[in-house]
């Protein structure tokens, strides 16, 4: 009897400490599959060499942390989206040189023809009205609405913890969620383009490579 109790009272311990640290294990996205790129340089694969991809920002960014299959996320209530739908319609040039010794360069996004993203007013009445953030392709046609709520949706929007992140709200402190969506599948179902990501642990480098996906 007594080892039951004993069992018992070290049960509710170890209970109530492991939910506390289940919430600290989160804010650090342990629970996730998803990674948010802040420890890396974000770079685009061009002819085989890696050049900086900013303005694209690397907290911004984020990939599965399975290797196989690895999708690539950036956060949607972002217009640098844009510059994504730059790379993949080959809209930039690049600037060899500079003085980061791991990238062969930087992107120029100058050829920006057309408005791939763009935020419009959804009205229920004259006075209410709902925000909404759709994406175009090259043809002017929109490819993907997301009602911009901060939360994921269920379709290609996930909601996405930033690790060791967070942040303060009614006095309390919580894990920093963003939403991101799944620019690989994005891309693929819509575009008919793959994006496939190579991570250079050694050097901290997320190289991005868009082409034409292959006759399926």
């Amino acid at each position: 009897m007594k080892l039951r109790v004993k069992l018992t009272i070290f049960a509710v311990i170890l209970g109530m400490l492991m939910i506390p640290a289940y919430f600290i294990l989160q804010t650090f996205g342990v629970f996730q599959k998803e990674t948010v790129l802040s420890d890396y340089a974000l770079a685009v694969d061009v002819n085989g060499k890696s050049y900086g991809a900013w303005p694209l920002i690397n907290s911004f960014a984020a990939m599965d942390k399975e290797e196989d299959n690895r999708q690539f996320y950036y956060r949607i209530d972002m217009n640098h989206i844009q510059y994504l739908f730059n790379l993949a319609y080959k809209e930039y040039d690049v600037k060899p040189g500079g003085d980061n010794p791991y990238l062969a360069g930087t992107v120029n996004y100058q050829r920006t023809d057309h408005n791939y993203v763009q935020t419009e007013r959804q009205y229920e009445n004259a006075n209410d009205f709902t925000t909404v953030l759709n994406l175009y392709d090259q043809d002017g046609q929109v490819i993907y609405t997301y009602n911009n709520t901060g939360k994921g949706d269920k379709q290609l929007v996930e909601s996405i913890i930033h690790q060791g992140m967070s942040r303060n709200s009614g006095g309390s402190s919580e894990a920093a969620r963003d939403p991101y969506i799944n620019i690989t599948a994005l891309f693929r179902d819509k575009l008919n383009i793959d994006v496939k990501l190579t991570v250079d642990e050694e050097h901290k480098v997320v190289t991005i490579r868009m082409n034409k996906s292959e006759a399926r």
